[in-house]
């Protein structure tokens, strides 16, 4: 197989060459690559044989190099194993090799530099690395494909990368994608000058672990040590260079030791190259479940206990002091809660700057210099309303702003907070465990949205760190995938449908091109069901505290049988799919694709067919037993598709893994239809008028390539962004300059007391001081102000976020036939606008966006 080599980008490799000398199989091309057929590329300067009739590779790294090198170098001769079934030699042994060598380490060594066809360009650049093709360097040597790094992750980057080109994914290990056999390995080699990653510091956050990957680690993966030990974070550290990540914060539940508990954890991480950090909660690196012993050192409260607690920081700062580490500053309670003693935002905020001094200290009496260490303040839940309230930090800390829980970030930096020489970072979730509901089990949030939000936050200066929560990695797969390409280079991304593209590529990269289309729809189309309610939101229940679940609210005579024949056309497809997949791959497909869209439907399923055996029961109707059975089919479909997932792939390597009830939430159990007050029955009443908000008649004052239409965005599926996230307020009275979207609305009858509904991507404001305001005029009427801020965890906030909407509503009198004008002008940036409809007062309004609506 001959194969152009390139640097790839953040969704695809450069076009590659190459000449198939294999059956269908091998058409597959390898993660993140596509190739073109071309048989002349074995008559090209460039071929790099690896393995053939005629040679067979070494692979030479330096002996004075970091241990990351000879892991890289290893890992690369298992990856031509795997492909081929060769196994090269690996040595540091410059002069016991001959023929073809694959050459590995830092730019600046002595065996780099030592080939005279070597020309290292890169001058210290983060992360970055070149790989060159020459040609008879010795007597001895043939050829040599040589990586080099700016750093030690530059190069395992630079080697990965090659991997990938033979066509092993990152995810040959953690989703089953094994390699192709290969009988040749021929690359076609050019030049490669990689660019340096966008954001600094990427990586994910192992949390929530209880339900999948503690228990796999200890009872499947890692029995030796009972827990997610070194061997565990061996194979997480690979993943994370794979993806060409650097950051990790390790697990923290209680079912789960401390990372330092393990001194093996530590080791691991030094010899990865990984950068260590920690969570919102969990200041200087500490575990305080598992390490804050309270019967020996008392209460976690700087006000009554304030010594203790710096011994306790001191210990860990003492031990860390080698690591590669990123420190989280500040201070909250033990878990996830409010900082102890605390008696209001002012004590908090007072307090802090004491911590945080005194943290400083540390790092200055055992590290160096605090001003040259890697700091983030998290600025999570109840600490935004410290920070808010005046709380000054030194400018080299980093300002780590999240999200709400639920993929929406709450704030970023504001002019002034951009000027800090720390910058700032996002802390993001793709799995959550907490109120108004978890989403444990499956991994649906939208890419589409997870592109908006973390563009939002790069074009505001968030280019320090992004950590994404991952929960037990799977079966986050494609999330995890996606973030950490969009981290290496947001501007790849610009385009609203990329996130398209990039899915594609994805699929058709493990899949084949054959059928990689297809799965990407399928996988959008989960994604866009998903949107409107997630899996486990179908119980319209909510935890902390728990509640039972509750009927939907889709109208029973339209929305409820299109919900369930979009289920159901995903599940024929699936089984359509699924005999196009060939052996090698039918593990992956199952972790990928299978499970969560088979699992998704049949939760769906289980509740829809709830409501309608509800309505049937309650009416004294027969046909009730029948859908009662259904749910029982769907309840049982779930455990059964988990069980296999535990028990039958890849031969039970992921027995433990996946669990069916995370939590054992009342979504999760067989829900019953019985005679209840509860409104058994939604009628399906069309509005008046409804609109997508792309669909205006003119627009005026915009800026160049505004509006934007967002694919993918809302239940339209188009939402508008109307500025750059950067714009300043525009004035909320006068109007005459703010940007103007025009609608043009034809009434063919008089309507008594009608209602405005204005549906929005329920985000918050850009930057403190900002709200969600859009002015509003029908016809020659004034112009109103329709806010969709919500304040912290209101129920408003978690109606938003639970139906992943916001609406505002104006109440418009009575309308007259003919035709009406709309005018929406905009005030605050950041405000994305989906759709508006028109009803009449006190009727409920769909829950869905009708079909083949403008």
């Amino acid at each position: 197989m001959h194969r152009a080599l390139n640097s790839r980008t953040p969704y695809t490799s450069q076009m590659m060459k190459i000449n198939m000398k294999l059956n269908l199989l091998s058409y597959i091309a390898f993660f993140f690559c596509i190739f073109q057929f071309n048989t002349t590329c074995s008559q090209t300067p460039n071929r790099f044989e690896l393995v053939t009739d005629s040679q067979q590779v070494r692979i030479l790294y330096d002996k004075d190099g970091v241990a990351l090198d000879s892991i890289t170098a290893h890992l690369l001769a298992k990856d031509i194993e795997h492909v081929s079934g060769y196994l090269p030699q690996v040595t540091t042994d410059k002069t016991s090799i001959s023929g073809n060598a694959i050459v590995i380490g830092n730019r600046a060594s002595e065996l780099i530099q030592s080939f005279s066809g070597a020309k290292t360009s890169i001058q210290g650049d983060w992360e970055t690395y070149t790989i060159q093709h020459l040609q008879h360097p010795t007597a001895k040597l043939d050829k040599v494909l040589l990586i080099a790094g700016a750093d030690p992750r530059g190069t395992a980057y630079g080697v990965f990368s090659v991997s990938e080109q033979i066509g092993v994914s990152p995810w040959y290990w953690w989703a089953d994608v094994t390699p192709l056999e290969q009988k040749e390995l021929v690359l076609n080699v050019e030049a490669i000058q990689s660019k340096t990653p966008a954001v600094k510091f990427r990586g994910i956050f192992i949390n929530d672990e209880d339900w999948g990957l503690q228990p796999w680690a200890e009872k499947t993966f890692e029995p030796e040590t009972g827990d997610i030990g070194p061997k565990t974070y061996a194979k997480i550290f690979e993943l994370i260079l794979r993806l060409r990540a650097n950051t990790l914060w390790p697990a923290m539940h209680p079912s789960t030791k401390a990372f330092f508990h393990y001194p093996g954890n530590r080791k691991m991480a030094e010899k990865y190259e990984i950068v260590l950090g920690s969570s919102h909660a969990e200041p200087m690196l500490r575990n305080n479940v598992d390490e804050w012993d309270h019967e020996a050192m008392g209460d976690f409260n700087y006000f009554t206990n304030k010594q203790k607690v710096l011994d306790y920081w001191e210990s860990r700062v003492k031990e860390a002091q080698h690591v590669n580490g990123i420190y989280t500053l500040g201070m909250r309670g033990v878990h996830d809660s409010g900082m102890e003693g605390a008696k209001n935002t002012a004590d908090a905020a007072k307090v802090l700057d004491e911590i945080i001094e005194d943290q400083r200290n540390l790092l200055s009496k055992h590290i160096g210099n605090p001003e040259s260490i890697p700091q983030v303040f998290t600025i999570y839940k109840e600490v935004l309303d410290v920070y808010e309230y005046g709380l000054e930090l030194p400018e080299d800390i980093t300002l780590m702003w999240t999200d709400d829980n639920y993929g929406y970030i709450r704030r970023l930096s504001n002019t002034e907070e951009r000027k800090r020489s720390g910058g700032s970072g996002v802390y993001y979730h793709a799995s959550y465990w907490g109120r108004p509901h978890d989403y444990l089990w499956l991994s649906t949030t939208h890419p589409a949205l997870i592109r908006e939000e973390m563009l939002k936050a790069y074009d505001t200066g968030a280019d320090k760190i992004w950590i994404l929560n991952v929960g037990d990695i799977k079966p986050a797969e494609y999330n995890i995938q996606f973030f950490m390409d969009l981290a290496f280079d947001p501007d790849s991304f610009r385009n609203p449908s990329s996130y398209k593209k990039h899915m594609q590529t994805f699929y058709e990269a493990i899949f084949g091109k054959n059928v990689g289309g297809e799965i990407s729809k399928l996988k959008e189309c989960y994604y866009d069901l998903s949107w409107l309610r997630k899996p486990e939101f179908m119980g319209w229940s909510q935890t902390e505290p728990t509640r039972p679940t509750h009927l939907t609210a889709f109208s029973l005579d339209k929305e409820n049988p299109d919900r369930r024949a979009a289920y159901q056309n995903l599940e024929t497809k699936v089984n359509q799919l699924s005999g196009q997949i060939p052996n090698t791959r039918k593990d992956a497909w199952f972790e990928l694709v299978a499970y969560p869209v088979l699992a998704a439907s049949a939760m769906n399923q289980k509740f829809l067919y709830r409501d309608l055996a509800t309505f049937y029961a309650n009416q004294s109707l027969e046909g009730s037993k029948n859908y009662q059975d259904s749910i029982a089919l769907h309840q049982n479909k779930i455990k059964q598709l988990t069980a296999h997932y535990n028990t039958q792939i890849a031969n039970g390597k992921w027995s433990k893994m996946m669990h069916h009830a995370p939590r054992y939430l009342p979504v999760y159990e067989l829900p019953k239809a019985v005679r209840s007050e509860e409104k058994a029955i939604k009628k399906y009443s069309p509005p008046m008028h409804i609109q997508k908000m792309a669909s205006f008649t003119k627009t005026e004052n915009f800026e160049d390539n505004f509006p934007l239409e967002l694919t993918g965005l809302g239940y339209s599926k188009s939402a508008l962004q109307l500025t750059p996230v950067t714009q300043k307020q525009y004035s909320d009275t006068a109007f005459t300059d703010n940007p103007v979207i025009h609608y043009e609305i034809i009434s063919n009858e008089k309507m008594d007391s009608a209602v405005l509904t204005l549906t929005a991507v329920p985000n918050h404001p850009i930057t403190g001081g900002q709200k969600l305001r859009l002015g509003v005029q029908w016809d020659e009427q004034p112009v109103a102000i329709l806010n969709f801020e919500t304040q912290g965890r209101s129920e408003a906030w978690k109606v938003n976020v639970l139906r992943n909407q916001a609406r505002a509503s104006l109440s418009l009198n009575d309308i007259d036939p003919g035709k009406h004008r709309l005018k929406l002008y905009a005030i605050d940036p950041g405000v994305l606008p989906d759709y508006f409809l028109l009803s009449k007062e006190n009727e409920d309004i769909p829950y869905t966006f009708p079909k083949n609506q403008k």
